[in-house]
């Protein structure tokens, strides 16, 4: 029986515009925004627009824009000559509600991608939305491994669940093993020392900023991903790990951070890893972009999950 979309009513995004050369063929040609299309895609792309979580943090909003931002040059890159049978199926946004409401519906939705095989790409929103998404995968492909690339752990205990909360809650729920979650890239300076003790006495995996300068991100990246071979794989980019010289639009900027270049071949070790089940991109902020130069990293980062470094 061919698979079927999620049931769950997700709101479409706006058509790409096609180039005014007929022979220029762009992204937003080739991907699919038709359910019908649902059994063939092998990648979906959900956006999630919202930054409750954020405001909840006490970080500046507007990473609700992302996701239309992100599509909008995502679209206009071109496809590759060789694509490697990638069928990009955009599913388009949750509906916006509170945050609960939005992330029980993204949930869902990836849950049921997973459960059909898909790859699932996630925009969102905060970094929030990293709970509702490895919570899905948990649930697919028990025993998983977690990559947080952020400067921050997100590992912050509360009673209310937002952008600095979500690892915790996974490991809290029962979700994620400590031991199999790999936080990387983090900046001891956007971190409380309690929280970093408290990573480190559960097992979690802290790895700064400066052990990837110190190896070099490529040797870096390789060597992890060695780690990792053969498991189940979320993978959530927060974009405030990006120096804010590349990415200045995000929640939490930082004048130090992995260059886009290490952004790039990142993603493209997930895409080697062959089990990576969903990659997200969190915490882009269009509000304080300069020339759209997070918007855009982020759309050639998610271009690089799917077809690798051209």
């Amino acid at each position: 029986m061919t698979p079927k979309a999620p049931e769950k009513t997700l709101v479409r995004p706006a058509a790409p515009q096609s180039s005014h050369d007929p022979m220029d063929v762009l992204m937003g040609d080739v991907v699919s925004f038709d359910e019908d299309d649902y059994g063939l895609a092998t990648h979906v792309l959900i956006g999630c627009p919202q930054d409750e979580g954020v405001k909840r943090n006490g970080g500046r909003p507007g990473a609700a824009q992302a996701p239309e931002t992100v599509r909008r040059f995502l679209y206009k890159l071109k496809p590759p000559v060789r694509n490697g049978n990638v069928r990009l199926l955009d599913l388009g946004d949750v509906p916006v509600g509170s945050l609960e409401e939005m992330h029980d519906t993204l949930h869902a939705v990836v849950r049921h991608a997973l459960g059909d095989g898909k790859i699932v790409m996630v925009l969102g929103g905060g970094n929030d939305i990293s709970f509702p998404d490895a919570r899905a995968v948990s649930e697919v492909h028990p025993g998983f491994a977690a990559i947080n690339v952020d400067a921050h752990l997100d590992m912050r205990k509360s009673d209310v669940i937002h952008s600095g909360t979500p690892y915790r809650n996974l490991i809290d729920g029962g979700h994620l093993k400590p031991t199999n979650l790999y936080e990387i890239a983090n900046q001891p300076w956007a971190n409380s020392p309690r929280y970093m003790e408290d990573a480190e006495a559960l097992g979690v995996h802290v790895e700064t900023l400066s052990t990837i300068q110190s190896k070099g991100p490529n040797k870096y990246f390789y060597d992890l991903f060695e780690r990792l071979r053969g498991m189940p794989l979320f993978a959530g980019l927060d974009m405030d790990s990006v120096k804010a010289a590349d990415a200045p639009g995000v929640s939490a900027p930082a004048s130090v951070g992995l260059s886009s270049k290490g952004l790039l071949y990142f993603a493209d070790r997930c895409r080697k890893h062959g089990r990576t089940a969903v990659f997200e991109i969190t915490e882009v902020n269009p509000a304080f972009d300069v020339d759209d130069r997070t918007s855009r990293l982020a759309a050639l980062t998610l271009y690089t999950f799917m077809f690798g470094q051209q």
